[in-house]
This record gives structure tokens, sequence and C-alpha cells, in this order.
């Protein structure tokens, strides 16, 4: 082949690859964005279910493609890398399987267990314990939440719900704590929601520092603590009050008791600030 032919050829070829993402079937078709990837659960998944890439699999120094093609369930260390959610149901398979995901930007069911309203408001997927994986409650904006389009009351039973997978930074996902007296463990991002609990004595958390600049913290009480206080230290924390006032600790007993905060800065001179607290004691 002459090379202008050549060149021809190879200009030809990189005018046709274009992206196409629209339907190209019939409008009841949802407009998804899928994967194939190794869910190495034996678990069996439901429809609209969450997962995320086991990022830190085999060995941190070595070069592994796994680490984005290998799903697992939602999880308080893997929360920061939410991969999709589960096309279809799927039975349990010892030893994994092959499953198809709906990445973010996809409209697709998700696993609910809330009433939604169609359009309004967010739900996030859930890292850890009895529902991870489920959308029950509203964390940050980006990757892991999702807009309802669909109005459905699932709150009493989970099922599938029609939503819009958000876009953009990693949400962090939501936890579910039920708290108990002395020290408790959190996500360090993400929002850690506190289910309602007697305890003896304070529990206790200290936020360490931010690994990454503008990462989200969020707590907030689904219901009352008796006898004792939720008491969250910051390690590097400033309020929002225009005097850059340290903001060391948080203590909250009651439903609705929020504190948000936003890291700023490399991990080494970061800080914590205080973007809205909503009741609760600062010190």
């Amino acid at each position: 082949m002459a090379p202008y032919a050549i060149l021809e050829h190879q200009q030809l070829n990189c005018e046709v690859r274009i992206m196409d993402a629209s339907i190209n079937a019939h409008v009841k078709q949802a407009n998804t964005i899928s994967e194939w990837v190794w869910f190495t659960g034996s678990t069996a998944l439901a429809e609209g279910q969450g997962v995320c890439y086991d990022y830190d699999y085999g060995t941190a120094s070595a070069f592994n493609a796994k680490r984005t093609n290998y799903v697992e369930l939602p999880s308080i260390t893997n929360a920061r890398y939410f991969a999709g959610v589960a096309s279809r149901a799927y039975a349990a398979v010892s030893g994994g399987q092959f499953i198809e995901i709906y990445k973010p930007g996809s409209t697709c069911n998700i696993l609910s267990k809330a009433s939604t309203t169609l359009g309004a408001g967010l739900l996030t997927c859930e890292a850890g314990g009895t529902y991870a994986g489920y959308f029950r409650y509203a964390g940050f904006e980006g990757e892991g939440s999702a807009v309802p389009l669909q109005t459905v009351n699932r709150a009493s039973t989970a099922g599938i719900c029609q939503a819009k997978l958000q876009t953009g930074v990693p949400s962090g996902l939501v936890e579910v704590v039920t708290p108990e007296a002395g020290a408790i463990t959190c996500m360090v991002g993400g929002v850690t929601f506190f289910a309602e609990a007697t305890i003896g004595s304070d529990a206790t958390f200290t936020l360490a520092d931010g690994t990454i600049s503008c990462q989200r913290k969020g707590f907030s009480l689904l219901g009352d603590m008796t006898t004792s206080d939720i008491v969250i230290t910051i390690t590097s924390g400033i309020q929002n009050d225009g005097s850059d006032s340290a903001f060391n600790s948080w203590t909250a007993n009651a439903t609705k008791e929020e504190a948000y905060l936003t890291w700023y800065g490399e991990s080494a001179d970061g800080v914590w600030k205080e973007d809205v607290v909503l009741a609760g004691t600062i010190a």
C-alpha cells in the first residue's frame, strides 16, 4: 500500500472512532452505561444493589488491573470507590461470579429502602452492615448517590426504584452506626448516621486528618441517645465563624443534630473546616 494510502486509511479509522451515547433503540429503553466485572463475594445480589471496586486488591507495590474490574460489597474501607449497581438479580455463587453493573451516569433501578418522590431529594449507597449496597439515606452528592426518578414507597420492604446515578467526585457513601459506650469506629469520609441507642457512657470517635483536599465528612443522629452522648473529637479543625476559632470537638445526643465538615489542604498541614452544624455543642 502506498504511503499516502496508509495515511488516508489511518485518518479514516480515526474519523469513525466516535463515542455515541444515544439509545438507538426503542424510547422505553433506559440510557445506561454498563460494565462487566468480577464480583468477589459469594452472596446473592439484588437488582440495583451497589458495589465498590476492590481498590486495594493484591500487593500494594505491584500493578494490578483487578483493582478496577473486581468489585465487592460496599464497606467503610472501599466507600470512596463506588463502581455502580447490579443490572439484575444474581443468585449466590461460591467463589464469585461475573456480573453486569450500571455505572455512574446511568438511568437504572437502584435497590431502595425509602419512600421516594420523582425528581426530589437524594439517596446514597450504604456501606457495611445488613444493608450494604442499599439506598436508604441521603449523603453527599457525587458518585454513589442517586436522584430518584420514580414516586414509590419502599420504606417497609426494599425494592427497586428508577433513579439517575450521579457522577462527579466520590460521595463517600453513608453508614449507620449503633453507638456503644467508649470508642467506636466510623468512616473517615461520607456521612455517618447514628441509630438511636441507650449507652452507659459516651460513645467517642476521633476524626483523623483527611487524605485529599475537599474530602467531606458528615455526622447525623437518627434518634435520641439516652443517658450519654456522641462525642466527636476533631484532630485538626476550625469553626466557620469568621475568626478561625479551633473546632476541637462536637457533642450531640438528640435526633436530627448534625455536623458537616470539609478537609482543606494536604494531609500533613490541612484542616477540617466546619461547613454547618445543626445543633449539638462545639468545643
